[in-house]
């Protein structure tokens, strides 16, 4: 038997199955390579476990969080990497939410997605809220009116700052921020210009 014919008949069968492919296809283009991303990758059990573990700590330390809104909110988890898609509220709500589950067990990576309703929307903090409404009052009091008084509030305080026409314009005012301080301790250092 001639030793070459094996070698020959192997590289006619490579030449054939390069040039000609495995079968007919309409795709005249060049190849294409496929590369499956982290989120399509096959799982082991041990991995699909630890992952859906994972996705239930989430879903808890979501659902026992008052100021998140899970709703419209997709969460999955592959290989330790949190995917959220679908649509947040606004800014501060995409980031809370993000924020939240990195504190939890097993998280290693969070690919945020999130689309945001509403953009430009601000979140207020506590302290920004009782500002505007002492404001409002201080405008809607006939006896202090539109005067140019200055309100600051901090979780301990309220700095009354600014001028009015009168001494009894200056103590409405602190009373009016009193009503609305809480437990806040409210500082008049309104000047009364005459």
């Amino acid at each position: 038997m001639n030793a070459t014919r094996p070698y020959a008949v192997l590289i006619i069968s490579l030449y054939l199955i390069l040039t000609l492919g495995c079968g007919s296809s309409s795709n005249t283009g060049s190849p294409v390579y496929y590369t499956a991303s982290p989120q399509e990758a096959p799982r082991s059990f041990t991995t699909v476990m630890d992952d859906s573990l994972t996705l239930a700590r989430i879903k808890t330390k979501i659902f026992s969080d008052d100021l998140v809104d899970q709703d419209g909110i997709d969460i999955t988890v592959r290989h330790g990497v949190v995917y959220l898609t679908g649509t947040a509220q606004d800014d501060y709500h995409r980031r809370m939410v993000a924020d939240l589950i990195r504190t939890v067990e097993g998280v290693g990576r969070i690919e945020n997605r999130l689309r945001v309703a509403h953009r430009g929307t601000t979140f207020e903090t506590t302290e920004g809220m009782i500002s505007q409404k002492i404001k409002l009052n201080l405008l809607r009091d006939p006896v202090v009116g539109p005067q140019p008084i200055v309100v600051e509030t901090t979780p301990t305080r309220i700095l009354l700052s600014g001028s009015v026409k009168s001494q009894s314009q200056k103590q409405q005012a602190a009373a009016i921020a009193q009503m609305n301080a809480g437990d806040r301790k409210v500082i008049n250092q309104i000047s009364v210009i005459k």
